[in-house]
This record gives C-alpha cells, sequence and structure tokens, in this order.
C-alpha cells in the first residue's frame, strides 16, 4: 500500500525532473540578462561562466518581448572567466556592479565605467 506522503514525494520528484534551469531570463545581441521588475542585470549565459568574447557594449535599456528594460546592474559573476574579453563599455544606467563580475579576465585590457 502507497502512502500519500509517499505519492506527494513522487510528484514533487517528477516536477523537478521536469524542469529547465537557466542563468538568465532572456538574451539580447548577445548579452544575457536576468529581468528585475522594469529593470535588468547583465548576467551569463550559464554556470561555467566564459559567455563573452571580444568587445562588449552594454546598452542603457533593451528591449525584449516587447517590453523595455533598463541595464542598471552588472551581476555577480557576469563576466567571470571569460579570457577572449577584450574590452568592455558600461553605460551612466548602470549603477552596481556584482562581486566577482570580471573575475578572471585575463584579456581584459580596456573598460570604460560611467560617472555613474
Amino acid at each position: 500500500m502507497v502512502k500519500h506522503y509517499e505519492i506527494s514525494f513522487l510528484l514533487l520528484v517528477a516536477l523537478f525532473c521536469n524542469l529547465t534551469v537557466s542563468a538568465y531570463d532572456f538574451q539580447v545581441d548577445g548579452i544575457y540578462y536576468n529581468k528585475n521588475g522594469s529593470e535588468t542585470t547583465v548576467t551569463y549565459k550559464s554556470t561555467n561562466y566564459n559567455s563573452y568574447s571580444g568587445s562588449v557594449t552594454i546598452p542603457s535599456a533593451v528591449t525584449y518581448n516587447g517590453i523595455t528594460y533598463s541595464v542598471t546592474s552588472i551581476g555577480m559573476h557576469a563576466f567571470s572567466d571569460c579570457r577572449n574579453l577584450s574590452s568592455v563599455i558600461i553605460p551612466n544606467s548602470v549603477t552596481t556592479i556584482g562581486d566577482y563580475a570580471f573575475y578572471g579576465c585575463s584579456g581584459l585590457t580596456n573598460i570604460t565605467i560611467p560617472n555613474s
């Protein structure tokens, strides 16, 4: 005889097996973002990091599915281990840069940081 709590546990396990976990909410022009209301944070593609290379220009706003979000922060580890990242331009809309955002970016030679 199967008990009620065993059925509940099995249903819960089945539910979690069908979930897809993503480090980001959406991507536009090669930059990954997490939504936070009407604002968004630059993030990474997956927990393997190394999502970016070359020159990256972060826009002050980005439109996704017809909604425009202000880009206000760079999240923790957003550019971590991007050894082939050479330059980053950050807009004035960004007021927060998370811990280890540029950790391990050994190829980063130029970064433009705004007055904000």
